[in-house]
Protein backbone atom coordinates (compact mmCIF):
# COMPACT_ATOMS: atom_id res chain seq x y z
CA UNK A 1 0.00 0.00 0.00
CA UNK A 2 2.78 2.67 0.92
CA UNK A 3 4.66 1.94 -2.48
CA UNK A 4 1.55 2.31 -4.59
CA UNK A 5 1.04 5.50 -2.36
CA UNK A 6 4.60 6.52 -3.51
CA UNK A 7 3.99 5.61 -6.83
CA UNK A 8 0.96 7.59 -7.01
CA UNK A 9 2.79 10.79 -5.16
CA UNK A 10 5.63 10.57 -7.81
CA UNK A 11 3.09 10.14 -10.45
CA UNK A 12 1.16 13.42 -9.31
CA UNK A 13 4.56 15.53 -9.10
CA UNK A 14 5.37 14.35 -12.38
CA UNK A 15 2.29 15.31 -13.60
CA UNK A 16 2.27 18.65 -12.22
CA UNK A 17 5.82 19.77 -12.85
CA UNK A 18 5.29 18.62 -16.90
CA UNK A 19 1.97 20.95 -16.71
CA UNK A 20 4.10 23.86 -15.28
CA UNK A 21 6.62 23.43 -17.74
CA UNK A 22 4.40 24.42 -20.41
CA UNK A 23 4.97 28.07 -19.07
CA UNK A 24 8.06 28.30 -19.97
CA UNK A 25 7.05 29.74 -23.38
CA UNK A 26 4.50 32.36 -22.27
CA UNK A 27 6.97 33.28 -19.70
CA UNK A 28 10.30 33.30 -20.55
CA UNK A 29 10.14 34.37 -24.74
CA UNK A 30 8.31 37.50 -23.20
CA UNK A 31 10.41 37.89 -20.54
CA UNK A 32 13.42 38.17 -23.29
CA UNK A 33 11.34 40.01 -26.10
CA UNK A 34 9.85 42.38 -23.60
CA UNK A 35 13.29 42.94 -21.79
CA UNK A 36 15.68 43.02 -25.07
CA UNK A 37 14.12 43.17 -28.11
CA UNK A 38 13.40 46.70 -28.67
CA UNK A 39 16.86 47.91 -27.55
CA UNK A 40 17.85 44.86 -30.48
CA UNK A 41 15.90 46.59 -33.15
CA UNK A 42 16.71 49.67 -32.32
CA UNK A 43 20.68 49.72 -31.88
CA UNK A 44 21.40 46.42 -33.64
CA UNK A 45 19.24 46.52 -36.43
CA UNK A 46 19.58 50.30 -36.73
CA UNK A 47 15.58 50.84 -37.17
CA UNK A 48 14.27 54.41 -35.90
CA UNK A 49 12.10 53.76 -32.26
CA UNK A 50 9.09 54.73 -33.55
CA UNK A 51 9.85 51.65 -36.56
CA UNK A 52 11.02 49.41 -33.63
CA UNK A 53 7.54 49.52 -31.68
CA UNK A 54 5.48 49.42 -34.67
CA UNK A 55 7.31 46.36 -35.06
CA UNK A 56 5.93 44.49 -31.68
CA UNK A 57 2.65 46.70 -31.66
CA UNK A 58 1.02 45.67 -35.27
CA UNK A 59 2.33 42.01 -34.42
CA UNK A 60 0.30 42.21 -31.37
CA UNK A 61 -2.89 44.03 -33.51
CA UNK A 62 -2.65 40.53 -35.40
CA UNK A 63 -2.96 38.79 -32.09
CA UNK A 64 -6.25 40.08 -31.38
CA UNK A 65 -7.52 38.30 -34.66
CA UNK A 66 -5.74 34.62 -34.08
CA UNK A 67 -6.18 34.54 -30.39
CA UNK A 68 -10.10 35.02 -30.17
CA UNK A 69 -10.09 32.47 -33.26
CA UNK A 70 -7.70 29.71 -31.44
CA UNK A 71 -9.80 29.79 -28.17
CA UNK A 72 -13.12 29.19 -29.84
CA UNK A 73 -11.55 26.27 -31.72
CA UNK A 74 -10.13 24.65 -28.75
CA UNK A 75 -13.52 24.68 -27.05
CA UNK A 76 -14.35 22.96 -30.45
CA UNK A 77 -11.72 20.06 -30.54
CA UNK A 78 -12.33 16.97 -30.12
CA UNK A 79 -9.80 14.19 -30.11
CA UNK A 80 -8.25 11.08 -28.15
CA UNK A 81 -5.70 13.13 -27.04
CA UNK A 82 -8.19 15.86 -25.80
CA UNK A 83 -9.30 19.60 -26.87
CA UNK A 84 -5.72 21.44 -26.06
CA UNK A 85 -2.94 18.84 -26.24
CA UNK A 86 -3.00 18.75 -30.01
CA UNK A 87 -2.41 22.42 -30.06
CA UNK A 88 0.15 22.23 -27.55
CA UNK A 89 2.33 19.44 -30.08
CA UNK A 90 1.35 21.79 -33.28
CA UNK A 91 3.04 24.61 -31.86
CA UNK A 92 6.02 23.27 -31.22
CA UNK A 93 8.23 23.13 -34.78
CA UNK A 94 6.87 26.62 -35.47
CA UNK A 95 7.80 28.41 -32.18
CA UNK A 96 11.54 27.07 -32.81
CA UNK A 97 11.83 28.91 -36.73
CA UNK A 98 9.96 31.24 -35.50
CA UNK A 99 12.25 32.27 -32.61
CA UNK A 100 15.31 31.64 -34.61
CA UNK A 101 14.05 34.33 -37.02
CA UNK A 102 13.48 37.16 -34.79
CA UNK A 103 17.18 37.51 -34.02
CA UNK A 104 18.16 37.49 -37.54
CA UNK A 105 18.37 39.56 -40.46
CA UNK A 106 19.74 37.68 -43.12
CA UNK A 107 21.97 40.36 -45.04
CA UNK A 108 18.95 42.83 -45.66
CA UNK A 109 20.66 46.05 -45.38
CA UNK A 110 17.73 48.76 -45.53
CA UNK A 111 15.74 50.49 -43.29
CA UNK A 112 12.51 49.46 -45.26
CA UNK A 113 13.58 46.07 -45.84
CA UNK A 114 14.66 44.85 -42.17
CA UNK A 115 11.70 47.02 -40.59
CA UNK A 116 9.11 44.37 -43.16
CA UNK A 117 11.26 41.28 -42.16
CA UNK A 118 11.08 41.71 -38.65
CA UNK A 119 7.56 43.24 -38.83
CA UNK A 120 6.79 39.26 -40.76
CA UNK A 121 9.19 37.95 -37.91
CA UNK A 122 7.34 38.84 -34.76
CA UNK A 123 4.23 37.53 -36.67
CA UNK A 124 4.96 34.74 -37.36
CA UNK A 125 6.50 34.19 -33.78
CA UNK A 126 3.47 35.83 -31.73
CA UNK A 127 0.96 33.33 -34.00
CA UNK A 128 3.11 30.23 -33.01
CA UNK A 129 3.11 31.08 -29.44
CA UNK A 130 -0.05 31.66 -29.32
CA UNK A 131 -0.99 28.27 -30.66
CA UNK A 132 1.25 27.02 -27.27
CA UNK A 133 0.02 29.54 -25.04
CA UNK A 134 -3.59 29.60 -25.70
CA UNK A 135 -4.44 26.10 -25.41
CA UNK A 136 -2.27 26.14 -22.24
CA UNK A 137 -4.27 28.14 -20.46
CA UNK A 138 -7.19 26.23 -21.06
CA UNK A 139 -5.53 23.28 -20.27
CA UNK A 140 -5.69 23.35 -16.02
CA UNK A 141 -9.23 23.61 -15.36
CA UNK A 142 -9.81 20.62 -17.81
CA UNK A 143 -7.12 19.06 -15.94
CA UNK A 144 -8.06 20.18 -12.09
CA UNK A 145 -11.55 20.51 -10.85
CA UNK A 146 -10.51 21.66 -6.70
CA UNK A 147 -10.38 25.03 -6.54
CA UNK A 148 -6.98 24.95 -4.36
CA UNK A 149 -5.48 22.21 -5.88
CA UNK A 150 -5.93 24.35 -8.72
CA UNK A 151 -3.89 27.27 -6.91
CA UNK A 152 -1.23 24.91 -6.04
CA UNK A 153 -0.78 24.54 -10.26
CA UNK A 154 -1.08 28.03 -10.36
CA UNK A 155 1.99 28.61 -7.98
CA UNK A 156 4.66 26.16 -9.83
CA UNK A 157 3.83 27.12 -13.09
CA UNK A 158 4.47 31.05 -12.22
CA UNK A 159 7.36 29.94 -10.16
CA UNK A 160 8.80 27.75 -13.07
CA UNK A 161 8.20 30.90 -15.12
CA UNK A 162 10.14 32.89 -12.42
CA UNK A 163 13.32 30.51 -13.25
CA UNK A 164 12.95 30.21 -16.89
CA UNK A 165 12.73 34.02 -16.81
CA UNK A 166 16.13 33.91 -14.90
CA UNK A 167 18.19 31.42 -16.91
CA UNK A 168 17.01 32.82 -19.95
CA UNK A 169 18.59 36.64 -18.69
CA UNK A 170 21.83 34.40 -18.09
CA UNK A 171 21.70 32.62 -21.61
CA UNK A 172 21.42 36.10 -23.46
CA UNK A 173 23.85 37.85 -20.84
CA UNK A 174 26.36 34.71 -21.38
CA UNK A 175 26.14 35.14 -24.87
CA UNK A 176 25.66 38.89 -25.84
CA UNK A 177 27.99 41.30 -24.20
CA UNK A 178 26.63 44.69 -24.07
CA UNK A 179 27.90 47.38 -21.72
CA UNK A 180 27.16 50.53 -23.77
CA UNK A 181 24.70 51.21 -26.90
CA UNK A 182 27.43 50.90 -29.10
CA UNK A 183 28.43 47.55 -28.61
CA UNK A 184 25.13 46.28 -30.02
CA UNK A 185 26.48 46.32 -33.46
CA UNK A 186 29.26 44.15 -33.20
CA UNK A 187 27.21 41.77 -31.14
CA UNK A 188 24.82 40.72 -34.45
CA UNK A 189 26.27 36.81 -35.33
CA UNK A 190 25.63 36.26 -31.45
CA UNK A 191 22.12 36.96 -31.56
CA UNK A 192 22.14 34.59 -33.93
CA UNK A 193 23.34 31.86 -31.75
CA UNK A 194 21.30 33.07 -28.83
CA UNK A 195 18.01 32.74 -31.04
CA UNK A 196 18.92 29.43 -31.43
CA UNK A 197 20.03 28.50 -27.81
CA UNK A 198 16.50 29.82 -26.96
CA UNK A 199 14.25 28.58 -29.65
CA UNK A 200 15.24 24.93 -28.26
CA UNK A 201 14.04 25.77 -24.91
CA UNK A 202 10.96 27.71 -25.24
CA UNK A 203 9.68 24.94 -27.92
CA UNK A 204 10.56 22.18 -25.60
CA UNK A 205 7.93 24.09 -23.11
CA UNK A 206 4.97 23.24 -24.82
CA UNK A 207 6.13 19.77 -26.17
CA UNK A 208 7.00 18.53 -22.21
CA UNK A 209 3.79 20.18 -21.17
CA UNK A 210 1.70 17.77 -24.22
CA UNK A 211 3.98 14.86 -22.73
CA UNK A 212 3.66 14.58 -19.32
CA UNK A 213 -0.17 16.11 -18.91
CA UNK A 214 -3.73 14.49 -19.14
CA UNK A 215 -6.48 15.85 -20.01
CA UNK A 216 -10.27 15.06 -19.09
CA UNK A 217 -13.09 14.86 -21.32
CA UNK A 218 -16.00 17.69 -21.66
CA UNK A 219 -18.45 18.83 -23.31
CA UNK A 220 -17.60 20.18 -26.80
CA UNK A 221 -19.79 22.62 -28.24
CA UNK A 222 -21.18 21.21 -31.56
CA UNK A 223 -21.37 24.40 -33.86
CA UNK A 224 -18.51 25.31 -36.39
CA UNK A 225 -16.32 28.45 -36.52
CA UNK A 226 -17.82 31.16 -37.63
CA UNK A 227 -16.93 34.85 -37.50
CA UNK A 228 -20.59 35.52 -35.95
CA UNK A 229 -20.90 32.50 -33.69
CA UNK A 230 -16.87 34.15 -32.69
CA UNK A 231 -18.45 37.58 -31.44
CA UNK A 232 -21.53 36.11 -29.62
CA UNK A 233 -20.02 33.54 -27.69
CA UNK A 234 -17.25 36.61 -26.43
CA UNK A 235 -20.37 38.54 -25.72
CA UNK A 236 -21.43 35.76 -23.65
CA UNK A 237 -18.33 36.25 -21.67
CA UNK A 238 -18.43 39.47 -21.36
CA UNK A 239 -21.59 39.49 -19.38
CA UNK A 240 -19.93 38.11 -16.88
CA UNK A 241 -19.05 40.65 -13.99
CA UNK A 242 -16.29 38.61 -12.63
CA UNK A 243 -14.64 37.48 -16.44
CA UNK A 244 -14.68 41.50 -16.93
CA UNK A 245 -13.10 42.04 -13.41
CA UNK A 246 -10.34 39.43 -14.72
CA UNK A 247 -10.12 40.71 -17.68
CA UNK A 248 -9.19 44.46 -16.67
CA UNK A 249 -6.48 42.84 -13.89
CA UNK A 250 -4.94 40.73 -16.58
CA UNK A 251 -4.96 43.15 -19.45
CA UNK A 252 -3.54 45.72 -17.00
CA UNK A 253 -1.00 44.24 -15.53
CA UNK A 254 0.92 43.37 -18.66
CA UNK A 255 0.11 46.65 -19.55
CA UNK A 256 2.04 47.68 -16.85
CA UNK A 257 4.76 44.87 -16.99
CA UNK A 258 5.43 45.60 -20.56
CA UNK A 259 5.72 48.97 -20.13
CA UNK A 260 8.46 48.30 -17.44
CA UNK A 261 10.47 45.69 -19.35
CA UNK A 262 10.07 47.58 -22.57
CA UNK A 263 12.76 50.48 -21.09
CA UNK A 264 14.46 48.83 -18.11
CA UNK A 265 17.39 48.17 -20.23
CA UNK A 266 17.94 51.34 -21.83
CA UNK A 267 16.60 52.79 -18.16
CA UNK A 268 19.85 51.38 -16.86
CA UNK A 269 22.16 52.18 -20.12
CA UNK A 270 20.62 55.89 -19.15
CA UNK A 271 21.33 56.17 -15.32
CA UNK A 272 24.02 54.00 -14.76
CA UNK A 273 25.74 52.31 -17.90
CA UNK A 274 25.47 48.97 -18.15
CA UNK A 275 28.62 48.63 -15.40
CA UNK A 276 30.26 45.02 -14.24
CA UNK A 277 30.42 43.52 -10.84
CA UNK A 278 33.22 40.90 -9.98
CA UNK A 279 31.46 38.72 -7.50
CA UNK A 280 33.45 36.58 -4.98
CA UNK A 281 33.34 32.67 -5.66
CA UNK A 282 30.53 33.45 -8.17
CA UNK A 283 32.58 35.48 -11.17
CA UNK A 284 31.76 38.85 -13.06
CA UNK A 285 28.12 39.94 -13.93
CA UNK A 286 26.56 42.87 -15.27
CA UNK A 287 24.34 45.28 -13.98
CA UNK A 288 21.60 44.40 -16.13
CA UNK A 289 22.30 41.01 -15.31
CA UNK A 290 21.90 41.76 -11.55
CA UNK A 291 19.17 43.77 -11.54
CA UNK A 292 16.88 42.08 -13.57
CA UNK A 293 17.52 38.67 -11.70
CA UNK A 294 17.62 40.79 -8.15
CA UNK A 295 13.98 41.62 -8.91
CA UNK A 296 13.07 38.49 -10.55
CA UNK A 297 14.42 36.94 -6.94
CA UNK A 298 12.21 38.72 -5.14
CA UNK A 299 9.25 38.15 -7.32
CA UNK A 300 9.94 34.42 -6.82
CA UNK A 301 9.73 34.90 -3.07
CA UNK A 302 6.65 36.91 -2.69
CA UNK A 303 5.33 33.55 -4.42
CA UNK A 304 5.90 32.08 -0.76
CA UNK A 305 3.56 34.90 0.92
CA UNK A 306 1.26 34.93 -2.16
CA UNK A 307 0.74 31.14 -1.37
CA UNK A 308 0.51 31.41 2.74
CA UNK A 309 -2.15 34.47 1.98
CA UNK A 310 -4.33 32.59 -0.71
CA UNK A 311 -4.37 29.76 1.31
CA UNK A 312 -6.10 32.11 4.27
CA UNK A 313 -8.15 34.57 2.73
CA UNK A 314 -8.65 33.15 -1.16
CA UNK A 315 -6.79 33.94 -3.85
CA UNK A 316 -7.28 37.71 -4.25
CA UNK A 317 -5.96 37.99 -0.61
CA UNK A 318 -2.02 39.04 -1.88
CA UNK A 319 -3.34 42.13 -3.53
CA UNK A 320 -3.98 43.79 -0.20
CA UNK A 321 -0.21 42.97 0.68
CA UNK A 322 2.19 43.13 -3.02
CA UNK A 323 -0.13 46.01 -4.21
CA UNK A 324 1.00 48.92 -1.94
CA UNK A 325 4.41 47.45 -2.34
CA UNK A 326 4.75 47.50 -6.28
CA UNK A 327 3.32 51.18 -5.83
CA UNK A 328 6.03 52.32 -3.88
CA UNK A 329 8.58 50.61 -5.73
CA UNK A 330 7.45 52.53 -9.19
CA UNK A 331 7.29 55.75 -6.93
CA UNK A 332 11.21 55.01 -6.41
CA UNK A 333 11.89 54.98 -9.70
CA UNK A 334 11.26 58.14 -10.35
CA UNK A 335 14.20 59.47 -7.85
CA UNK A 336 16.49 57.97 -9.34
CA UNK A 337 18.82 59.89 -11.27
CA UNK A 338 23.04 58.79 -12.31
CA UNK A 339 24.10 60.37 -9.15
CA UNK A 340 22.32 57.94 -7.01
CA UNK A 341 23.46 55.53 -4.87
CA UNK A 342 22.60 52.17 -6.56
CA UNK A 343 21.87 50.62 -3.08
CA UNK A 344 19.13 53.00 -3.86
CA UNK A 345 18.40 51.43 -7.22
CA UNK A 346 18.09 47.74 -5.62
CA UNK A 347 15.81 48.73 -2.79
CA UNK A 348 13.45 50.13 -5.51
CA UNK A 349 13.56 46.60 -7.57
CA UNK A 350 13.33 44.67 -4.45
CA UNK A 351 10.05 46.27 -3.76
CA UNK A 352 8.75 46.23 -7.26
CA UNK A 353 9.86 43.03 -7.81
CA UNK A 354 7.83 41.74 -4.33
CA UNK A 355 5.08 43.52 -5.36
CA UNK A 356 4.78 42.06 -9.07
CA UNK A 357 3.53 38.98 -8.48
CA UNK A 358 0.12 41.20 -8.32
CA UNK A 359 0.42 42.29 -11.91
CA UNK A 360 0.76 38.95 -13.52
CA UNK A 361 0.89 35.41 -10.73
CA UNK A 362 -2.40 36.02 -9.40
CA UNK A 363 -4.71 37.73 -11.68
CA UNK A 364 -3.27 34.27 -13.65
CA UNK A 365 -4.34 32.16 -10.74
CA UNK A 366 -7.76 33.65 -10.73
CA UNK A 367 -8.34 32.65 -14.77
CA UNK A 368 -8.83 28.85 -14.08
CA UNK A 369 -12.50 28.69 -11.87
CA UNK A 370 -13.80 31.01 -14.38
CA UNK A 371 -15.49 28.12 -16.43
CA UNK A 372 -17.53 27.20 -13.57
CA UNK A 373 -18.82 30.25 -13.33
CA UNK A 374 -19.57 30.26 -16.99
CA UNK A 375 -21.31 27.40 -17.37
CA UNK A 376 -23.99 28.25 -14.83
CA UNK A 377 -24.58 31.04 -16.78
CA UNK A 378 -24.39 29.35 -20.35
CA UNK A 379 -24.56 25.34 -19.72
CA UNK A 380 -20.94 26.07 -21.71
CA UNK A 381 -17.63 25.08 -20.81
CA UNK A 382 -15.66 27.48 -22.67
CA UNK A 383 -12.22 27.08 -21.21
CA UNK A 384 -10.68 28.01 -24.51
CA UNK A 385 -12.78 30.98 -25.30
CA UNK A 386 -11.69 32.16 -21.67
CA UNK A 387 -7.86 31.78 -22.43
CA UNK A 388 -8.69 33.45 -26.22
CA UNK A 389 -10.15 36.19 -25.57
CA UNK A 390 -7.86 37.02 -22.22
CA UNK A 391 -4.24 35.92 -24.69
CA UNK A 392 -6.00 38.55 -26.61
CA UNK A 393 -6.17 41.19 -24.15
CA UNK A 394 -2.67 40.77 -22.68
CA UNK A 395 -0.73 40.56 -26.21
CA UNK A 396 -2.81 43.86 -27.17
CA UNK A 397 -1.42 44.88 -24.00
CA UNK A 398 1.75 44.47 -25.14
CA UNK A 399 1.22 45.91 -28.31
CA UNK A 400 0.04 49.25 -26.76
CA UNK A 401 2.75 49.23 -24.11
CA UNK A 402 5.91 48.89 -27.18
CA UNK A 403 4.38 50.96 -29.49
CA UNK A 404 3.62 53.73 -26.79
CA UNK A 405 7.51 53.11 -26.17
CA UNK A 406 8.48 53.63 -29.40
CA UNK A 407 6.90 56.50 -29.59
CA UNK A 408 7.61 58.40 -26.64
CA UNK A 409 11.10 57.65 -27.27
CA UNK A 410 11.16 59.23 -30.72
CA UNK A 411 9.35 61.86 -30.03
CA UNK A 412 11.35 62.51 -26.96
CA UNK A 413 14.43 62.33 -28.97
CA UNK A 414 16.16 59.36 -27.75
CA UNK A 415 18.99 57.71 -29.98
CA UNK A 416 21.63 55.88 -30.01
CA UNK A 417 24.16 59.13 -29.82
CA UNK A 418 22.65 59.82 -26.75
CA UNK A 419 21.70 56.79 -24.67
CA UNK A 420 24.59 56.90 -22.06
CA UNK A 421 24.43 58.92 -18.77
CA UNK A 422 26.45 61.91 -19.86
CA UNK A 423 23.81 62.38 -22.97
CA UNK A 424 21.03 60.95 -21.91
CA UNK A 425 19.12 63.54 -19.35
CA UNK A 426 16.70 65.56 -19.71
CA UNK A 427 14.02 64.59 -22.08
CA UNK A 428 15.21 61.28 -23.20
CA UNK A 429 15.40 60.32 -19.87
CA UNK A 430 11.73 61.92 -18.69
CA UNK A 431 10.29 59.98 -21.51
CA UNK A 432 11.75 56.40 -20.06
CA UNK A 433 10.75 57.59 -16.82
CA UNK A 434 6.80 58.03 -17.76
CA UNK A 435 7.33 54.44 -19.38
CA UNK A 436 9.05 52.97 -16.76
CA UNK A 437 7.41 54.89 -13.23
CA UNK A 438 4.74 56.49 -14.00
CA UNK A 439 2.34 54.84 -16.64
CA UNK A 440 3.15 51.50 -13.46
CA UNK A 441 2.23 53.77 -10.77
CA UNK A 442 -0.78 55.06 -12.19
CA UNK A 443 -1.92 51.73 -13.67
CA UNK A 444 -0.98 49.85 -10.11
CA UNK A 445 -3.17 52.52 -7.93
CA UNK A 446 -6.51 51.86 -10.05
CA UNK A 447 -5.81 48.15 -10.38
CA UNK A 448 -5.80 48.22 -6.64
CA UNK A 449 -8.36 50.11 -6.28
CA UNK A 450 -10.49 47.87 -8.57
CA UNK A 451 -9.27 44.37 -6.61
CA UNK A 452 -10.09 45.46 -3.60
CA UNK A 453 -13.39 42.91 -2.94
CA UNK A 454 -13.08 39.85 -4.92
CA UNK A 455 -16.72 37.67 -4.99
CA UNK A 456 -15.17 34.12 -5.68
CA UNK A 457 -14.07 32.16 -2.63
CA UNK A 458 -13.29 28.52 -2.35
CA UNK A 459 -16.62 27.65 -0.71
CA UNK A 460 -18.75 29.97 -3.43
CA UNK A 461 -16.71 28.36 -6.30
CA UNK A 462 -17.41 24.87 -4.54
CA UNK A 463 -21.55 25.23 -4.35
CA UNK A 464 -21.10 26.57 -7.99
CA UNK A 465 -20.11 23.43 -8.73
CA UNK A 466 -21.57 21.60 -7.07
CA UNK A 467 -24.96 23.35 -8.83
CA UNK A 468 -23.96 22.78 -11.72
CA UNK A 469 -23.32 18.87 -11.78
CA UNK A 470 -26.83 18.56 -10.06
CA UNK A 471 -28.63 20.71 -12.94
CA UNK A 472 -26.72 18.19 -15.37
CA UNK A 473 -27.74 15.04 -13.06
CA UNK A 474 -31.10 15.30 -12.67
CA UNK A 475 -32.14 18.54 -15.01
CA UNK A 476 -32.60 20.69 -12.07
CA UNK A 477 -30.84 22.52 -9.37
CA UNK A 478 -32.33 23.45 -6.06
CA UNK A 479 -30.92 27.06 -5.43
CA UNK A 480 -31.87 29.04 -2.25
CA UNK A 481 -32.55 32.49 -1.39
CA UNK A 482 -28.62 32.75 -0.05
CA UNK A 483 -27.24 30.67 -3.06
CA UNK A 484 -29.05 33.27 -5.15
CA UNK A 485 -28.09 36.56 -3.85
CA UNK A 486 -24.25 34.76 -3.87
CA UNK A 487 -24.30 33.98 -7.72
CA UNK A 488 -25.83 37.34 -8.83
CA UNK A 489 -23.01 38.69 -6.95
CA UNK A 490 -20.36 36.75 -8.89
CA UNK A 491 -22.06 37.32 -12.21
CA UNK A 492 -23.71 40.57 -11.92
CA UNK A 493 -27.00 38.71 -13.48
CA UNK A 494 -30.27 37.83 -12.44
CA UNK A 495 -30.68 34.48 -11.66
CA UNK A 496 -33.10 34.24 -14.51
CA UNK A 497 -31.24 34.84 -16.39
CA UNK A 498 -28.86 31.72 -16.35
CA UNK A 499 -28.79 28.62 -17.98
CA UNK A 500 -28.45 26.83 -14.15
CA UNK A 501 -31.98 28.45 -13.58
CA UNK A 502 -33.98 27.11 -16.26
CA UNK A 503 -36.82 24.31 -15.50
CA UNK A 504 -36.55 25.04 -11.60
CA UNK A 505 -39.90 24.55 -9.68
Amino acid sequence: MKLQEAKEKVAQGSHLLSYAAGNMLGGGSQMITSLYYLNFLIFAMKLPPLLAGLVTGISKVWDGVVDPILGVAVDRTKTRLGACRPWLLASVAPVFVSYIMLWNHWGIGSTAGRFVYFLLASILFSTAASVGTVPYEALLPRMIENYDERANYSVLRSLLAGMTNALSVWVFEAMIQIKETADYAAQIPNFSKMGVVLGLIFAAAPLIAFLGSKEKNKVVVPEAVSFSGIFRQYGSLLRSRIYRRTLFLNIAGAFVSYCCTAVQIIFILLVFNNLNFKLPLVGTFSLIFLAVNWEGAWEVMSFVTSTLLMNKGGKHAPFKLNFPLHILGNLLFLFITKDAPLWFFFVALALSGFGASCISFIPSCLLPDLPDVEEAISGKQLEGSMAGLLNLGRQLAQGLAFLLSGALLEAFGLNEDNATPALGVGLPLMSVKILYAVIPLVCGIAMWAYSRRWPLTAERHLMIQSKVAQKRGVGVAVISDEERAILEEVTGLPLESMWIAESMC
